[in-house]
């Protein structure tokens, strides 16, 4: 495994100041589907989310101390099963969903009915669940406890969530279906079958066989807490599939593949960088045995990207290049631009502010040696690791393109591809139309239309660059907002593959990560109701543990993230304390992300198809 850790090439200009808003640009918020909300709509939500909490609370504590009534200590529409509840979860989602819906960026009425379609969905699952719980215990077949209609309930949750936000937000149309549909290869089924059986039996014998250490484990939080089998399943899981994706490069690192190739690198405001990004292609280009032109898209710059592009160019000894002109804004408009004027048939996408390191390109477009290879990615270093977020910004790395993406690469799983260095062959792209416009996400939908044209993507970590890490908190929520948004923009103009049986994609990780970004959204205010309940409240929450929730930044999530960065570099096992509170803040800018999403104003007295006429040109509040 290729180790990075010194020798970072710089990205250009260290006087962040200057260009303090140059990441600014019509993709942060994509007018017919985002809206560029301020912090404080996030800020609101946590408020009143706290407030509706402490209101909430303080009524159910009266009722309970008064003996007006009887209060159950959870949602729990029909008790009767064992054991006693410890964490009221479904109170935190019926007021999670409840605040959501009041702070949805629309008019009143579709505020109300997102509620009322947030919670009868919820209410209605939670009785089913009841019922059959309620009566399997009533005839003796077997007694469910409430613990588990809880998780059940929370698991449901997640799926409610972004199933309403799909279905109720104004969002990308599906786009038009591949020519050829895609087929799950039968090895690829086979490797997650296996791995996933192999999780399910290694969890089990684990508990059975150590149950005194899982015992003690959980009392401290290392395990969740609660459900530790299914923590210890998803881990070993991952681990397994991540073997089974480092063989399958080493396999294909074997090809020699190195024909000619173009890079593309768009260009908006970004004088203050793209001199690096386009030194260092001329140094990979060096030791690439294949011709090298490269072509800069100025996007409607207003700063001197071109001069400074130009000069760049003349001082190359390796590659050719020139400068192409794209007036409209939009990076994925000056990509399709570069796409219709180049020529060679691999393209190499770099962003403006990326530098690729030494064999870059040698150990990426090597996989292309097998025609079924339609993207090719590597691992997005940071350039410093000066700040915090630089900091964070590695661990992570390690973690999702370090681990996860190799983890994807065992079972041709890999969604997609970040477009800060990602290499396709030209007449793919065609075929599946080329970059989506005017939406979120556009590096992984080209991948996912590739999916379900039969190619798969690989992710290669041999193959490193450097990327620029936000230089400030505005930047930060700017980028983070726009890419955790793009999950939904990338789900509605790919709908057609979600559960299509046809891709590991579209059945497996595309679903997942919808649930995820539910799961990530809901937990900051997850730990902030809980810490109401179990501080000001602990005397009508008395069955309430501190385990479970510390779980939430701790448990075998921590253990993983250790052992991942021991594999990459030991030394980086300082920043992870301070990337568990990053964790905190990435659910802060999920949470801001879905109250960015737009939400056709509705009215009771106008026809539907009046409304879905008028769409997103009426005003909103």
């Amino acid at each position: 495994m290729t180790h990075v850790s010194e020798g970072r090439p710089s990205t250009g200009d260290s006087d962040h100041t200057a260009i303090a808003d140059h990441f600014r640009s019509v993709d942060s918020a994509p007018a017919d589907y985002a809206v560029n909300r301020p912090a404080s709509g996030t800020n609101g939500f946590l408020i009143t989310f706290v407030a509706l909490s402490i209101l909430v609370m303080c009524v159910r504590t009266f009722l309970i101390h008064s003996g007006l009534a009887y209060v159950p200590r959870d949602l729990v529409l029909f008790p009767g099963g064992r054991g006693n509840v410890e964490f009221p979860l479904r109170m935190f989602i019926a007021l999670f969903f409840l605040t959501y819906a009041l702070f949805a960026y629309s008019n009143g009425w579709r505020r109300l009915f997102i509620g009322a379609s947030l919670l009868g969905k919820f209410a209605v699952f939670c009785l089913v669940v009841d019922f059959i719980a309620g009566l399997l215990h009533e005839v003796g077949v077997v007694s469910i406890s409430m613990f588990a209609g809880q998780m059940i309930s929370g698991l449901a949750a997640l799926a409610i969530f972004p199933h309403t936000l799909l279905r109720q937000a104004q969002l990308p149309p599906q786009g038009p279906l591949p020519g050829t549909a895609a087929r799950i290869p039968l090895s690829s089924f086979l490797k997650l079958s296996c791995c996933l059986i192999i999780s399910m039996v290694g969890a089990a014998l684990a508990i059975q066989v150590f149950f005194p250490v899982v015992d003690v484990l959980k009392s401290w939080a290392i395990l969740g807490g609660i459900g530790a089998g299914v923590f210890l399943m998803q881990q070993i899981l991952a681990s397994t599939t991540a073997v089974l994706g480092f063989r399958a490069l080493e396999k294909s690192r074997e090809l020699h593949f190195s024909p000619p190739a173009a890079i593309l690198v768009p260009a908006h405001n970004e004088a203050h960088s793209i001199g690096a990004t386009i030194s260092s292609v001329d140094e990979g280009a060096a030791t690439y045995p294949g011709r090298i032109h490269l072509y800069v898209v100025d996007n409607a710059s207003s700063d001197t990207t071109r001069e400074v592009a130009e000069e760049a160019l003349r001082d190359c000894s390796h590659i050719t290049g020139e400068v192409l002109d794209c007036p409209t804004p939009g990076k994925a408009i000056a990509l399709n631009l570069g796409i219709d004027t180049i020529r060679e048939e691999f393209i190499v996408r770099i962003d403006a502010d990326t530098v690729i390191g030494p064999g870059c390109l040698e150990h990426a477009i090597r996989h292309f040696a097998e025609p079924d290879v339609g993207c090719v990615g590597g691992i997005p270093m940071p350039a410093e690791e000066k700040t915090w977020m630089d900091k964070c910004r590695l661990i992570e790395v390690y973690m999702r393109h370090g681990f996860f993406q190799v983890s994807l690469d065992g079972y041709d799983g890999v969604m997609g591809i970040p477009g800060m260095f990602a290499v396709y062959r030209r007449s793919q792209l065609l075929e599946v139309g080329g970059m989506v416009q005017g939406m979120n996400g556009e590096d992984t939908d080209i991948c996912m239309r590739l999916t379900a044209a039969g190619y798969r993507s690989v992710a290669d970590p041999n193959a490193v660059y450097y990327s620029e890490t936000p230089a400030s908190y505005a930047h930060l929520l700017e980028q983070r907002t726009r890419w955790f948004r793009s999950i939904y923009h990338l789900t509605a103009r790919n709908r057609a593959m979600l559960f299509d049986r046809q891709t590991m994609v579209g059945t497996f990780v595309l679903p997942f990560n919808l649930v995820n970004a539910a799961r990530r959204a809901m937990l900051a205010p997850l730990i902030m109701y809980a810490v109401v309940a179990g501080v000001a409240f602990h005397s009508t929450f008395t069955a309430m543990r501190w385990q479970p929730i510390v779980a939430t930044l701790l448990g075998m999530s921590m253990i993983m993230t250790v052992i991942v960065c021991l594999i990459w570099r030991p030394s980086s096992i300082k920043y992870i304390p301070m990337y568990l509170g990053f964790r905190l803040l990435r659910s802060y800018f999920t949470l801001g992300s879905t109250l960015s999403l737009i939400y056709p104003p509705m009215h009771p007295r106008i026809p539907r198809r009046v409304r879905l006429r008028r769409g997103a040109s009426a005003a909103l509040p």
